[in-house]
């Protein structure tokens, strides 16, 4: 079994998993999530995890709190957008003044996957709150959330069935 020591993935993202484990997992996630991106309500970026750099996640994360804001007063919570020209679904959780945004490729398995943004906005908020409640809102405070949210993926994408146990080991 490789020794698990501290690697980057993902240009910024370091994990105490093994390499050979970081290589598929980061093959995998190319065909199925895109990104992460936590923001406030407000449409402010605290916290992204991108896989494709090409999506801009500061317009989108304005975009999504603009629809929000009009579907809370006119037609109710928006949880899922597909984006035709990019070939990108976004769902969309809502809690305790914050929004979590998945930006997925349509074809993706959906089992789960709000059960598991569901819990990530809520690991987040409990291990931030005292800055989120300070309205602290630079990035760098809240990169830590990296290794809770390499479990969150690789926790989903071993519960849709394209990561294998002997893949983790």
């Amino acid at each position: 079994m490789e020794k698990s020591t501290p690697i980057l993935i993902f240009d910024r993202y370091k994990a105490n998993i093994p390499k050979e484990q970081c290589k598929i997992i980061k093959e995998i996630l190319k065909k199925y999530v895109l990104g992460i991106v936590i923001s406030r309500s407000s449409g402010d970026v605290l916290y992204n995890f991108q896989v494709d750099p090409g999506i801009r996640v500061d317009l989108i994360s304005q975009f999504i709190a603009a629809l929000s804001l009009f579907g809370k007063e006119n037609v109710g919570q928006i949880n899922r957008i597909f984006i035709g020209g990019l070939n990108i679904e976004l769902s969309i959780i809502q809690r305790n003044g914050l929004i979590l945004t998945t930006f997925f490729r349509p074809n993706m398995v959906k089992n789960y996957l709000e059960e598991e943004a569901i819990k990530g906005l809520n690991l987040f908020y409990k291990k931030f709150k005292i800055p989120l409640e300070q309205k602290k809102s630079n990035q760098a405070i809240y990169e830590s959330f990296d290794e809770e949210i390499c479990h969150i993926i690789t926790e989903y994408l071993r519960k849709i069935g394209v990561l294998k146990e002997k893949d983790l080991r």
